[in-house]
Formats: structure tokens, C-alpha cells, sequence
């Protein structure tokens, strides 16, 4: 996984002008664990916990797969963005760049919907991406 988590978080460096972090820890685990890790409010494939510098991804990782990687893709976003110390109005607020790397990341690899690939669109993105204060 190592080589795929340098040439990704490379991608996002180039994009974004920002500095390569060390990289973060990768952590499988299981879909239950997940889900209560957010306390039930959402049913990730990915999350990035910062204080920990650790990424987690569902079992089903396969590092060959292009949903996969593009799962990896935007929590590597939010650990590049984080360890630059990027300031957003609020938390969530970083979640829309992360989402603007992978669809743009998605393009790149051919994708030519790539909200239809992820099972996203633009509202979606902007209401996980708004400020609730």
C-alpha cells in the first residue's frame, strides 16, 4: 500500500502547491467498526482522524480497484490538507476540497461522470461541506 499512498498523495501535492507530509498510517477495518466510529451518523468507506495521523478503510480495500483508491485519494487529501495546517471557516469545510481532488483525480482516469461514479452530487457535497454554527 505504501507505493500507492506516495504516488496518490504526490498527485494531491501537485494540485494543491502544498508540501508532501510524511504519510499517514493505513488501517483496515470492518464496516461495524466504522460506522461506530462516526457514532452512527454515517457509514464510511474511508475516515482520516488527525490527532492520530491514521487513515481507516473498509476491509474490502483493494488497491487495484478505482473506487478504492479514489476512497484513499480523499482521506490522504484530508491528511495532506491537515498537516499543512490549511484553515477552513470550519471542519467540514475542508471536506469540499476533498471532494473537488477526487472528482478531479476521478477525470483524470478516465472517468467521464464522476459524481455518478462516487453516488454523489453537488448538493450533497455542499450540505457535507457546510459550516452548521
Amino acid at each position: 500500500m505504501d507505493p500507492l499512498v506516495a504516488a496518490l498523495t504526490a498527485w494531491i501535492v501537485l494540485k494543491t502547491g502544498l508540501i508532501p507530509p510524511d504519510p499517514p498510517r493505513v488501517l483496515l477495518a470492518p464496516r461495524k467498526q466504522m460506522i461506530e466510529m462516526t457514532s452512527g451518523t454515517a457509514d464510511p468507506h474511508g475516515l482520516y482522524l488527525h490527532p492520530d495521523r491514521t487513515i481507516f478503510l473498509r476491509n474490502e480495500f483493494r488497491p487495484d480497484d478505482l473506487l478504492s483508491k479514489a476512497v484513499l485519494l480523499h482521506e490522504l487529501a484530508h491528511h495532506v490538507l491537515k498537516m499543512n495546517d490549511v484553515q477552513a471557516q470550519c471542519e467540514r469545510a475542508l471536506e469540499g476540497e476533498a471532494y473537488r481532488l477526487e472528482l478531479a483525480w476521478l477525470r483524470e482516469q478516465g472517468v467521464d461522470d464522476p459524481h455518478a461514479f462516487l453516488g454523489i452530487n453537488e448538493l450533497a457535497i455542499v450540505l457535507r461541506s457546510a459550516c452548521l454554527d
